[in-house]
């Protein structure tokens, strides 16, 4: 495996001191111990790149960032492609890319601007209403948008990169730390979070890049409120992209190269040392909790608009 690894994300991805002067940082202040995770050793990424020997080159996540935009800090732009770089211009052997959950949060980079989303780019802030407007359903077309700039994401990472390798992690549903159940939302703006995984796997194969199924393990990771991993979540989450990246052929046989349908590979293929982070595995496997109804119209949905949370209360 790779010697150096960057990382592209957003706040899952984040910890004080460790990304690029400027960028918002989820992982800072009361949050580390809220979240229980205190220091940098405890993070997916850094947990992931010890697993595989490797070391850290840069840490290109901004806290709340979205694919979609054109401009920074969204993923699809210059300046976070070129926030991928060492400081002497240097690529990287690896590139991990874990972004996407704000997309499909907020439903799209134009309700990320109407709503007055914190890491919203500046140009398209300066185009939005200037009284905050509550989002509820996606605009029409927006998986084939999040496709396409996730596509733009990997070509601008490609022009800066090209021989590194690119791993494109699919989006994992999160779990409040202390339920027993799912609590995910699944399709929260009226476009399911499958076709999310599905754009991040075409764009990924498109483009020639790698890509870590993490949702394939069919697992819930551990959240403050769903979203942001417990320490726990951490481990959780950098097993299941570890394992994701050493099977990526035994997933594409076992669920098809396409379209997975929330497809997830047999818990007997998930190895013991992975399924050991969760005190019951049966009860950490993932599932919608309802079918053809969005969530932003539930009575059930945690916070449905601007403040949301990925989380349903039924």
């Amino acid at each position: 495996m790779a010697k150096t690894f960057s990382i592209l994300g957003d706040s899952i991805s984040t910890f004080d001191g460790w990304n690029p002067p400027g960028f918002d940082v989820f992982y800072s202040d009361e949050r580390l111990e809220k979240t229980g995770v205190t220091h940098v050793e405890q993070t997916w990424w850094h947990l992931l790149i010890d697993h595989f020997g490797g070391s850290l080159l840069k840490n290109d996540s901004f806290s709340g960032s979205l694919v979609e935009g054109g401009f920074f800090p969204a993923g699809d732009s210059d300046a976070r492609a070129d926030a991928i770089l060492g400081d002497e211009g240097e690529a990287p052997d690896a590139i991990v890319c874990f972004i996407g959950i704000n997309d499909y949060g907020w439903g799209g980079a134009e309700m990320n601007a109407d709503g007055h989303g914190s890491a919203c780019p500046a140009e398209l802030s300066a185009q939005a209403p200037v009284e905050k407007v509550l989002a509820e359903l996606a605009a029409p077309g927006q998986i084939d948008r999040f496709k396409t700039a996730y596509a733009s994401m990997l070509a601008r990472l490609r022009a800066r990169c090209p021989e590194t390798e690119i791993w494109c992690v699919t989006l994992v549903p999160g779990r409040i730390a202390g339920h027993v159940k799912p609590q995910f939302a699944y399709d929260f703006r009226g476009v399911p979070f499958a076709e999310y995984n599905d754009a991040i796997r075409a764009a990924a194969h498109e483009a020639g890049a790698h890509v870590a199924d993490a949702f394939a393990c069919g697992m819930d990771y551990e959240a403050i409120e769903g979203t942001h991993p417990t320490a726990r979540g951490m481990r959780q989450l950098a097993g299941m992209f570890a394992w994701s990246m050493e099977h990526e052929a035994e997933i594409d046989a076992a669920l098809g190269r396409g379209a997975r349908e929330l497809a997830t590979v047999s818990q007997s293929m998930l190895p013991a040392e992975l399924l050991s982070e969760w005190e019951d595995a049966a009860l950490w496997r993932s599932a919608p909790l309802c079918a053809d109804k969005p969530c932003s119209f539930c009575e059930h949905a945690m916070a449905p608009n601007n403040a949301w949370l990925l989380m349903c209360d039924n």
